[in-house]
Order: structure tokens, then C-alpha cells, then sequence
């Protein structure tokens, strides 16, 4: 059967399977095209148009002799699988501890052929699929379970190649029975094609359909299968269409070049667009590509070596290459897959498997049966070997590369590679059959070391370091180690670190003594990893010590942290050491201090060793935070800092103050006034004015204002008393809050009062006549707020006038309430007003528009009158018996006064009304209502002591 191509099936496949999911065969004429061409690998691990020069070649015996390793297949893990032929046995290699496990298959001489990898997405675990050519099987093995699991075919069906698809069916070629099958494990159901010209007899095949490859087609409204396939005794190249049972076949023995017996195929890519490959072992390498119009695009190449035997098939994306192994010459051959497909037009023929209808129909006997089949599980023992590699070489180009092929020879006698496969990390393993071998390409592991500086001086007792670099040229790395040769005597190398692998950096340290040998030293530096060995060269000058120059260093000794409050003091201990040469002069000086601080050294200089305090100063002022102070040591050429950054934080003293008033709630009437006292204290150590302010909420026509407005406070907790007066002009009501501001550069604070503004009520009035209904009291109340209160004059009068009314009114009206008597007492009392209030009432209307003398004249009116009614009587009863001192003179005195009085304040009135000020028409106004009131209550008195007189 090694004459034969072989079919690869990897984990290559799998790559392959997803570059060409969305390939869509439209055209009977064109063997391969795609909807969309697949985009090249931008992480190609080298340059596809150019071949490696060299690959290192390792290899490792199988532990069971002349077993003859056939197919190969790389898992996800890194591991590889194979199939021995002649031992009856599959294979496993673990090349990260270089271990073979063997398992025995229970069918004697099953001659296990052809092997395909595939992870089970659901137990995580590789399944590896495989033929037994000899026992006419196919195989599954789990290696989580290390269950194999086998279904018979019919005798003589010696099945070869075999492809699992991404659904877990399984594709297969029947080399005995010139037949397709199709294997589904979950339902034991198979189905077999047998093509066009098949033997008669099992074993004895006319066609020989040896490798295979499935392609899954995604159309529009259905997923079709491929299944692409060699037949190498019958010199074709075959693709069954499953859905339709529709065969196309390209018949190579047309091409007039002899028999090409075609054994092996895969798909790749050809400038972005995917063909299909095909090895021929009349040494040839055949490229089908797209449909041009009139066929099929077909080239091949004539490989170099003569009898090469091209057998085993692989695609390596990354490299855009397809790899393939000549069984007879022991080569292993890549084929650059970016050249252009150019060649001639190959057209194929058609036709359809029974028992699907199709013109034409194909010939005798092919048709299609479908069948169940039993499987059988077995639990095969693993043997497990450790096993070292035989050989590692380095393989360069043997030839090439020619028409995009390179070839690689192989250094064993006789080695018949037959498979291999490229796994995730871009190495190569193929099989040896004949030497009985698992082989490896790898990129070849080379490494460098370089040494700086090169030359390095110093005394005895000191130490030299050279930075060691070793740096990875190519290949997979290894572990490496390091070492120093030709050290002088009495001197410690170390390399830190000394083993890794490579690329890293290692620091040397050559330590000497001050009793090393003096003079100039050659060394070199060794690096030594997988066999191989590189050097760098260094030099050490080890020369006579010289009186060392004179230094010093700064010390600040614990603690380096000090915490302060404003105006104290911190102090540090500073050590001044001698490192080196004679003593001189070292004189400190600090920085980094705040503004404002002051510092001094007990010792601000001297010759080391000697030791200073520092110490610094603080103000109230000074500005709080944390400060690193730095300690600076000056001599002749020389200055250090202290190897210590000493820290101070300073705390920043209360400075605040506050401010209260045990008044939060106030009541006021419209037109009236009240005075809150506020205090103010400091709080630490405060110091300085404090601005009062307040605002209203909601907004309103409220006056505050504050005596004195601006307060000094000093330090020590002082207190000071203003003064907050608040006005409800005439036309405010309701409730509003007083936020009270005292404000300095920092901080503020601030006090609230609840203010009531209500309307003005006729208190003893109300409870005389029993209610704020009452005719009487709505009297009252009208002529002040819609006649009196709606004037200049008036509303400032009232001012005055509620000041003095709501200072006894309460009170009065609450003893009315508790007892009758008094209620009707008072009744009697204020009738008459009510009738004078009438009367002053028509002076105000009198004067129509002009109010404001109305306001005057009401005022007058009401005062006179009301000092007439209620003043005279007791004033006449009071001075009655005086009435012979009450002379012409007294009462010309009076008049006098009283009229001066009245000239006075009336003309304040006028000034008020000109100057529309309410200060000032407050004060006029109450004058003029006071002078009026006191002329009627002694006008009768002056007048009876006239009569009286006579006189």
C-alpha cells in the first residue's frame, strides 16, 4: 500500500474546513470557486514567497520496531497521533517530555492506515478517527476514556483515507470496493457510493479511491457536502455532489503524460483563491483550479527528483504552503501555494448516481445504498515509553526552490517518509516508515551573547559589573547557562540570573579583594544551551589603589517626621560622616521651608565626624502643611544632600468664630419695629472684623439693620453685642425666614429668625366690642389701612403711633376679655372716639386728591379732639386748684410754646414730604399729633382761669 499517495487529515484540516465554509460550487465547469476569497494570513510565520534555507531536524525512534509509522495528525494539545502499520498498533508522542504511548487494536492485522484528529467539543477530549486497511474497519478512539470503538465494513472494502466533518460523520475511501462511504456514529447508518466502473470483486480493485477531502458547501436554502477523492488506479480525480448524487470526474490519464495514479488532496490557496492540490506518483504535483469559462484552470508540476514517490498531503496556511512527503527518496517537499494558477482548461464529465435521477446517468454498477451497522467498544491498555531523540541535525535545501517547489532531504538510509502534518506552532512532523521514526522540521535554535562595556577598570576590594545580553536568533528556546573563564585569582563571579532561556538579560559581578593581584585580565564569557556554545570577550583592569578623594555624607537620624502646631517648634539630629580622604570643612544649610520660618544649626559647619540639631521656628501665621526640608552638607568640590528628607507638618490653629442670638422666632405687626440682640464670639485664634447682613425668604420690602454692622473680634474668645433691627413696612404680612450672614476672609457663619408679619390689630377695640367684626372695629380698621395707612405721612405716623399702642395694648385687651365690667367700662370710653375718629375722618376727606394734607389735617383733627374728650377733664380737675398761680404770663408761656412746637414739627412735616423721608416724618408726625393732643386737654383749663380772672 506505500506506493500509494496518502491523504492527510490534521488539525490543519480543521483550519481549512473553517478558511472554506461559504464556498459555493455554482458552475458545473469549475471545480473549486468561492463567493468570497479568503483573506491571506497576516501572521504568516515567514515570507511564502521565499523558501527556509534550513530546518532543524529532530527525530525519535517508535518503541515498537518495525512498526512502520503511517499517517500522523497533531491535536489541540500539541500532541501527536499515528498509525503503525505493520505493529497493529496507534500512537501517541508527547513532545514536551518526549513520551510514546502505544495501544494494541484488538483486530489482528488491521493494518491501520490513515488517521484524522478532531476535538469533541462537548467532553473537551481528542477523538482520533483511523481505517484498518487490513481488517476492513473504521476506528474511533476516545482519549479520555481510552475507549475504541469499531464498525465493520464489508469484506475486502481495505478502507484508506478518511475525513470527519464538523457534524462528527464520517467520510472514508473503500481502496477494495471502488466505493465512497459515509459512517453516522450517533445513528450507526451507513451509506456507500459505488462509482462508475467499480470491481466486481472486493480486494481487487479497478479504481483504487484512495484519499479524500469533504467540503462543506453553505448554498442559500440547503447545506450541501463535497467530497473530493482520488482514484489511483483508475487516474482520476472525482467530486461527488451529496445532495444531488452528481460525480465529476477529471480523468489525468487524458492529459497524454502516462498513468499518474493520484493518491493524496487537499485544498489550498492560490493568490487568494482556493484550488484544489493533488500528489501523483509518476512525480508529479497537479494544481485544479477555477472555472475560466470553458473548464477547469489545471497545472502541474515535474518534481526535480527522479522516482520521488509523492505520497502524504498537508496545507500549512500560515505559510501558504502545502507540505507533502517522496516515500521513495526520502525527501520531505514544500510547494509555494502564492504562485499564479496559470495553466490549460481541463474539462470534465458528469454524471449521476443512481438511485437519484440525473442526466446522463453514471455507468454500471455505481449507485447508492444506505444500511445499518453494528459497532463494537473495546478498552484498550496504553503502554507508555520514554524515549530520547536519535538524532538533531540541521537539514538544509536539497534543491529548489523549482516551479515553487523546495525540497528537504532526510539524512537517515532509506527513511520512506509517508505522512505528516503541520501543527499549531509551525513545526513539521512527518513519518519514517522504513526507519521506523517520528521526525520533526523546526525552525533551527540559534542564540547569541554579548557582553558592556567590554573593559572595565577598578581597585582592589571593589567590584566591576558587565551587562550580559543573550538574545534568541531563531527557533524555539532552550535553557542556558552561563559562566565566566579566565578569572584571575582571588575573584567572585556571579551571574544574576545565570541559567534561562534565552532572550534575557544577566547582570556579571566580578568581586575583587584588596588582596587581588593588580594587572590587565582577558576574559570570556560562555553560554552554553542544547549542545551548542556562543562567547562574548570582556576585560578587567584591576589597578594600584590611590589615596581616595575627600567625602563626606549627611545624615538625618530618627525621627524624620515631625508634627507641629502653628508657633511651635521641631527640631532634627544631624550625623555629618567621614567617607573618605582627609577631613574638611563642612558647612549645612537647610531648604524647603515655608515663608515666614526661621530655622539654626546648634553646629552649622565643622570638620567630620560631627553631629548638629536642627531647629525651626513657627509663627502663628505661618502657613499649615507638610513640608520635606532638605539638608544640604557644602565643602571644597563636594556637596551631598542628607541621604534622609526629614518632613515637617505644621497644623494650622482654630480660627473661627461664632455666631447666636437666643431669638429665633418674632413677631411683628405691619408698620412696626423690633430690636434682636446678636453676639459674637472668636473662637481660637481669631482675629479680626466680621460683617453682618441679612436676606429675606421669600424677598420682601422687610428692612434689617445692624448696629454697629461691622464688628472687630480678637483673640481668646471676646464677645461682642450688635444690635439687629427689623422693620414690617406698611404693606408686608406672612411668614418669612431671616437668614442672618456674619462673614470674614474666612470662615462664615450665620443665625435665622422665623419673622410673622401680621396686620395691625385693633386689640382693645376688638375686645370691647366682642369681635374684629363689629361696625366699630371694621371702622377703625378701614380708616387706618385704606385711608390713613395708604399716605406718606400717615404710614410713618403709624409707625410711632404702634410702637406705643403695642406696648400695652395685649395686655389690656386680655383683662377686657376676663371680665365683663371692664368690657363695658371701656365701651363707654371709646364710643366718643369712635365719633371723634368720625369727625377727623371728614378733615381727611375734605382735602379730596391732596392726601397727604388730608393725612395732616385728619391727624390734627383726631388730636385736638381726642385730648378735648379725654384731657381736659383731668387736667382741669389737676390744675384747677393752682388757678391763682396760672397768670397771663403762664398762660401767654404756654401759648408760646405750644405754637413754637407746632411751627416746628410742622415744618419737619414739610421737609419729610420734600425729602421723602421716613425718619423724619416719624418724628414730625408724632410732634404735630402730640402738640395738637396737649392743646385740647389744656385749652379749657386756660381759657375757665381767664374768665376767671376776668383777665
Amino acid at each position: 500500500m506505500y506506493e500509494h499517495g496518502l491523504n492527510m487529515k490534521t488539525t490543519s484540516n480543521l483550519a481549512l474546513v473553517v478558511i472554506f465554509v461559504g464556498l459555493i460550487f455554482l458552475s458545473t465547469t469549475a471545480p473549486i470557486s468561492a463567493t468570497t476569497a479568503p483573506t491571506p494570513n497576516s501572521n504568516a510565520r515567514i515570507d511564502a514567497t521565499s523558501a527556509i534555507p534550513s530546518w532543524a531536524l529532530t527525530e525519535w525512534s517508535v518503541p515498537t520496531a518495525a512498526s512502520r509509522p503511517y499517517d500522523i495528525a497533531a491535536d489541540t494539545n500539541g500532541k501527536l497521533w499515528f498509525t503503525e502499520n505493520s505493529a497493529n498498533k496507534l500512537g501517541k508522542f508527547d513532545p514536551t517530555n518526549d513520551n510514546f504511548t502505544e495501544w494494541t487494536i484488538p483486530t489482528p492485522n488491521s493494518q491501520p492506515a490513515n488517521i484524522f484528529v478532531k476535538l469533541n467539543a462537548t467532553t473537551s477530549a481528542t477523538e482520533v478517527y483511523f481505517t484498518e486497511f487490513g481488517a476492513s474497519k473504521i476506528a474511533r478512539f476516545d482519549s479520555s476514556t481510552n475507549t475504541l470503538t469499531e464498525w465493520a465494513l464489508a469484506s475486502g472494502a481495505n478502507p484508506e483515507g478518511i475525513y470527519v466533518d464538523e457534524t462528527n460523520t464520517i467520510w472514508f475511501t473503500e481502496s477494495g470496493r471502488d466505493v465512497i462511504g459515509r459512517l453516522v456514529p450517533i445513528t450507526n447508518t451507513l451509506t456507500e457510493w459505488t462509482l462508475p466502473g467499480a470491481t466486481a470483486s472486493p480486494g481487487s480493485p479497478s479504481l483504487e479511491p484512495w484519499g479524500i477531502y469533504v467540503q462543506v458547501v453553505n448554498l442559500p436554502l440547503y447545506t450541501n457536502r463535497f467530497v473530493w477523492f482520488t482514484e489511483t488506479l483508475g487516474d482520476k480525480v472525482g467530486r461527488l455532489e451529496v445532495t444531488s448524487n452528481r460525480l465529476t470526474l477529471w480523468d489525468l490519464g487524458t492529459l497524454g503524460n502516462g498513468a499518474y495514479q493520484p493518491n493524496d488532496l487537499t485544498i489550498g490557496i492560490f493568490q487568494s483563491l482556493p484550488a484544489l492540490i493533488i500528489t501523483n506518483a509518476n512525480n508529479r504535483v497537479s494544481i485544479l483550479g477555477n472555472d475560466t469559462g470553458g473548464g477547469s484552470l489545471y497545472q502541474e508540476t515535474i518534481l526535480q527528483t527522479l522516482n520521488s514517490g509523492p505520497m502524504g498531503l498537508t496545507y500549512d496556511p500560515a505559510r501558504n504552503a502545502a507540505w507533502f512527503a517522496e516515500n521513495n527518496t526520502g525527501n520531505i517537499a514544500s510547494y509555494n501555494t502564492t504562485n499564479v494558477l496559470a495553466g490549460q482548461l481541463f474539462t470534465p464529465t458528469y454524471c449521476t448516481i443512481a438511485p437519484l435521477a440525473g442526466t446522463p446517468a453514471c455507468a454500471s454498477p455505481a449507485t447508492t445504498s444506505t444500511m445499518n451497522i453494528t459497532d463494537t467498544a473495546s478498552i484498550p491498555s496504553g503502554t507508555a515509553h520514554l524515549v530520547s531523540p536519535v538524532a538533531s541535525s540541521t537539514v538544509n535545501i536539497h534543491q529548489g526552490p523549482i516551479g515553487g517547489v523546495t525540497e528537504y532531504a532526510l539524512p537517515a538510509p532509506e527513511p520512506r517518509p509517508a505522512y505528516l502534518t503541520v501543527d499549531s506552532t509551525g513545526n513539521v512532523w512527518f513519518t519514517e516508515s522504513n526507519a521506523t521514526r517520528i521526525g520533526r522540521f523546526s525552525i533551527p535554535y540559534i542564540f547569541g551573547v554579548s557582553a558592556t562595556p567590554s573593559t572595565q577598570t577598578i581597585n582592589p576590594g571593589q567590584a566591576a559589573t558587565y551587562s550580559v545580553s543573550v538574545a534568541l536568533t531563531s527557533g524555539a528556546p532552550q535553557s542556558l547557562q552561563l559562566s565566566l573563564l579566565g578569572a584571575p585569582a582571588g575573584v567572585n563571579a556571579s551571574f544574576s540570573p545565570q541559567s534561562l532561556s534565552p532572550p534575557f538579560s544577566s547582570t556579571l559581578t566580578i568581586a575583587t579583594t584588596n588582596s587581588t593581584l593588580t594587572g590587565a585580565f582577558s576574559m570570556t564569557v560562555q553560554a552554553v544551551s542544547a549542545g551548542e556554545t556562543q562567547t562574548a570577550p570582556i576585560s578587567l583592569r584591576i589597578q594600584s589603589p590611590v589615596a581616595p578623594p575627600f567625602d563626606f555624607s549627611v545624615n538625618v537620624a530618627a525621627p524624620t517626621t515631625e508634627t507641629i502646631n502653628q508657633g511651635q517648634s521641631a527640631s532634627f539630629s544631624i550625623i555629618v560622616g567621614l567617607v573618605s580622604g582627609t577631613p574638611q570643612i563642612v558647612n549645612l544649610a537647610a531648604s524647603g521651608l515655608p515663608a515666614g520660618v526661621t530655622y539654626s544649626f546648634t553646629s552649622p559647619g565643622g570638620s567630620p565626624i560631627f553631629s548638629s540639631t536642627l531647629n525651626i521656628y513657627t509663627t502663628v501665621n505661618t502657613a499649615g502643611g507638610t513640608y520635606p526640608i532638605t539638608i544640604t552638607g557644602t565643602s571644597v568640590g563636594v556637596n551631598h544632600n542628607a541621604a534622609q528628607t526629614p518632613t515637617l507638618t505644621i497644623v494650622e490653629l482654630p480660627r473661627d468664630f461664632d455666631l447666636s442670638s437666643p431669638v429665633t422666632q418674632a413677631v411683628l405687626v405691619q408698620s412696626s419695629k423690633t430690636d434682636i440682640t446678636l453676639t459674637l464670639s472668636a473662637i481660637g485664634y481669631f482675629n479680626g472684623n466680621v460683617t453682618l447682613a441679612g436676606t429675606f425668604t421669600p424677598s420682601s420690602q422687610l428692612l434689617v439693620t445692624f448696629t454697629p454692622q461691622s464688628v472687630p473680634l480678637q483673640t481668646n474668645g471676646t464677645s461682642v453685642q450688635t444690635i439687629m433691627e427689623i422693620t414690617a413696612p406698611k404693606n408686608t404680612v406672612g411668614t418669612y425666614q431671616l437668614t442672618v450672614t456674619a462673614t470674614s476672609t474666612n470662615p462664615s457663619r450665620t443665625h435665622q429668625v422665623t419673622l410673622s408679619v401680621q396686620v395691625s390689630p385693633c386689640l382693645i377695640a376688638t375686645a370691647t366690642y366682642g369681635s374684629a367684626m363689629a361696625p366699630q372695629v371694621q371702622f377703625l380698621r378701614d380708616f387706618r389701612d385704606r385711608e390713613i395707612m395708604n399716605t406718606f405721612a400717615g404710614s410713618n405716623f403709624m409707625i410711632a403711633f404702634n410702637a406705643w399702642y403695642y406696648s400695652f395694648s395685649p395686655a389690656v385687651a386680655q383683662y377686657e376679655s376676663q371680665n365683663p365690667s371692664a368690657r363695658a367700662l371701656a365701651r363707654t370710653a371709646l364710643n366718643p372716639l369712635i365719633s371723634l375718629l368720625g369727625v377727623s375722618e371728614s378733615a381727611f376727606l375734605a382735602f379730596g386728591p391732596a392726601s397727604e394734607v388730608g393725612a395732616l389735617s385728619a391727624g390734627l383733627t383726631a388730636g385736638f379732639l381726642i385730648g378735648l374728650t379725654y384731657l381736659a377733664a383731668p387736667i382741669f380737675c389737676l390744675l384747677w386748684p393752682l388757678r391763682r398761680k396760672i397768670t397771663k404770663a403762664f398762660r401767654t408761656r404756654i401759648v408760646k410754646i405750644t405754637a413754637y412746637a407746632f411751627a416746628l414739627f410742622l415744618t419737619a412735616f414739610v421737609g419729610a414730604e420734600v425729602l421723602t423721608s421716613p425718619y423724619l416724618m416719624v418724628i414730625s408726625s408724632a410732634g404735630l399729633v402730640l402738640t395738637a393732643l396737649t392743646t385740647g386737654g389744656i385749652l379749657p383749663t386756660l381759657l375757665a382761669t381767664k374768665l376767671r380772672r376776668g383777665h
